[in-house]
C-alpha cells in the first residue's frame, strides 16, 4: 500500500489554518484514503458538503484530518440511500435552524423516513432470498431428470414437461424454462 505524501509546500495563512499543516492532505491523498475520486471530492465541495482547510501557495487544496471523517459520513449516508442533494438539504436544514433541538428534530425525521425505506428494502430482499432458495432447492432435484431432450425440445425447454418433480416449479425457474422455449 502506498503511503500518503505529505504536502511540502507551506499553506497560505487563513483564519481556518490548521496548527499542524504537515498533517494536511492534498485532494489526491484524501481521495486515496477515502477511496473516492478527486472528481467526487470536488463535487462535494461544489455542493458545500466538504471544505478545504487551506490552499498551498501553488493553489492546491489542503484538507485536515476531519475531512476524512466528513467524506466517510457522506459515503455512509449515500450507502443508506441518501442522494447528494438530500445530504446537501440535511446539512442546510441543520445549519439554518437556530434552535438545536429543532435542527435535530429535522434530522430525526429524515432518519426515520430512511429507516422505513431501508426496512422496505430489507423486506424486498428477504422475499428475493426466499425465492432464490426455493428455486435452488427445486433445481437440486434436477440432476436426474428423466425428460428426453431428443423429443423435440432442446435443453431447458424440455423442463416444462418434466415429471420428476412432485411440485410446481418456482416462478423464477418456470419463467427461465419458459424463456428457453421462446428463444
Amino acid at each position: 500500500m502506498r503511503s500518503l505524501s505529505l504536502v511540502p509546500e507551506r499553506p497560505v495563512p487563513s483564519s481556518t489554518a490548521s496548527s499542524d499543516a504537515a498533517r494536511d492532505l492534498r485532494i489526491g491523498d484524501l481521495a486515496r484514503v477515502t477511496q473516492k475520486t478527486q472528481r467526487a471530492l470536488r463535487l462535494y465541495e461544489e455542493l458545500g458538503l466538504l471544505t478545504p482547510g487551506d490552499h498551498t501557495v501553488g493553489g492546491f487544496r489542503l484538507y485536515g484530518p476531519d475531512a476524512i471523517t466528513r467524506v466517510h459520513w457522506i459515503g455512509k449516508l449515500q450507502e443508506l440511500g441518501f442522494t447528494l442533494q438530500q445530504i446537501q438539504g440535511l446539512v442546510a436544514a441543520v445549519a439554518d435552524e437556530a434552535v438545536p433541538k429543532e435542527a435535530m428534530g429535522k434530522v430525526r425525521a429524515l432518519f426515520l423516513q430512511k429507516l422505513d425505506d431501508v426496512a422496505a428494502q430489507v423486506a424486498r430482499l428477504s422475499q428475493l432470498q426466499r425465492e432464490l432458495m426455493s428455486s435452488l432447492s427445486y433445481l437440486e432435484e434436477c440432476g436426474g431428470c428423466a425428460t428426453d431432450a431428443t423429443a423435440g425440445q432442446p435443453g431447458a425447454a424440455s423442463c416444462s414437461t418434466c415429471t420428476s418433480h412432485d411440485d410446481k416449479a418456482p416462478a423464477l425457474v418456470e419463467e427461465t424454462t419458459r424463456s428457453a422455449t421462446h428463444s
